[in-house]
């Protein structure tokens, strides 16, 4: 995640959920519209605090939308959510992921050996996990040159690709199982709930998947369209792609769609997605004049993410959280590159310049 702008006003019946958000603890289990409730559960030493599932009754069971953090506190808190609504996890018929980010999809296997739950995700989105996973196993080498190539002082590369070295890192990647069933955008992937359809979103990541539940007026949005904090939007340090500019489409092509309620992953359930969506797109364009002033005379995408604005203050933000902070600058400045509103020198590490 990154910088924080305008929030979100809370949806009507999303009193309870808000406050405890405010009071940081765990919302309850709510039924949100019949037959469909949100799972909140811990993401220990996490700032986040928890994350938010969510499940819809069909025919025989249940489909849950995202599973959660790989910890046994949230497989605990996963079960008793369940059932407190009445099920238990071996009545879970699909799980359908949003993203691959461990959050989302950490218990996904164990949710799937124990019930025989098909895994659905989008197909980038795979074959995205597969990259990554590819990459960790060769050890921190991408991220290594990306940094250096991003003009990050040789300690902090030490720093950042230790983490990626991390056991605990690698564990929870090699943990995330592949899907039984790949979605399209437009895929309608629940059996008996054609109601319920799936709407390609990338930005966050490349295969990002909201979805709409068309009957009950609800946007499902993961961490497409959060209530107070704008999504991290990069990609893999060996994948240069423009992840800002996939991320407005995206904004865009879900602003206008008729719904009530919007249902993120994080934080609490919020209503006026147009509004929402028009804040995000201002803010990145805030941000886009910030990171091009402070590319005047020419500086390094780590010397330009120095500078600018950061919610906790650039010198507060260390380890996972600072690199984080240079590829969200790096994505925007791609973006300016591609608009051709800066160009990026031949000279290593990359410089940057305003075009006029």
């Amino acid at each position: 995640m990154t910088t924080m702008m305008t929030a979100a006003v809370p949806a009507a019946g999303a009193a309870g959920q808000y406050e405890s958000w405010r009071a940081k603890r765990i919302p309850a289990v709510e039924e949100i519209r019949p037959g469909i409730w949100s799972l909140p559960t811990p993401m220990p030493d996490n700032p986040l605090r928890y994350v938010i599932a969510y499940a819809a009754r069909v025919d025989d069971g249940i489909v849950l939308f995202d599973s959660g953090w790989l910890s046994e506190q949230s497989w605990a808190s996963l079960n008793g959510a369940l059932d407190s609504i009445g099920y238990s996890v071996a009545d879970v018929r699909m799980v359908l992921i949003t993203h691959t980010h461990a959050d989302h999809h950490g218990l996904t296997r164990r949710i799937a050996e124990a019930s025989g739950a098909t895994v659905g995700m989008h197909r980038t989105e795979a074959e995205s996990m597969r990259t990554i996973s590819e990459s960790i196993s060769a050890h921190p080498k991408p991220l290594d040159a990306w940094l250096r190539e991003r003009g990050a002082p040789a300690d902090e590369v030490d720093v950042l690709t230790a983490q990626m070295a991390d056991d605990t890192v690698a564990r929870i990647h090699h943990s995330l199982i592949a899907p039984d069933l790949l979605i399209e955008d437009g895929d309608r992937p629940v059996p008996g709930r054609p109601d319920i359809r799936a709407i390609a979103t990338p930005g966050h990541t490349q295969g990002h998947l909201c979805f709409l539940f068309e009957d009950d007026r609800l946007l499902l949005s993961g961490d497409h369209i959060l209530p107070r904090i704008t999504p991290h939007v990069t990609r893999p340090p060996d994948l240069d792609d423009d992840a800002l500019g996939s991320y407005l489409d995206s904004l865009a092509k879900v602003a206008s769609l008729e719904v009530d309620e919007v249902l993120p992953a994080h934080e609490y359930r919020f209503s006026d997605l147009e509004g929402r969506v028009t804040d995000l797109i201002a803010h990145h364009r805030e941000r886009l004049d910030e990171i091009r002033g402070a590319s005047r005379g020419g500086r390094s995408t780590w010397e330009i993410a120095t500078q600018i604005s950061w919610s906790r203050g650039w010198d507060a933000t260390h380890g996972f959280m600072r690199q984080t902070a240079l590829s969200e600058t790096f994505s925007h400045l791609r973006y300016l590159e591609r608009i051709d509103s800066v160009r990026r020198s031949a000279r290593r590490p990359d410089h940057w310049h305003p075009t006029s």
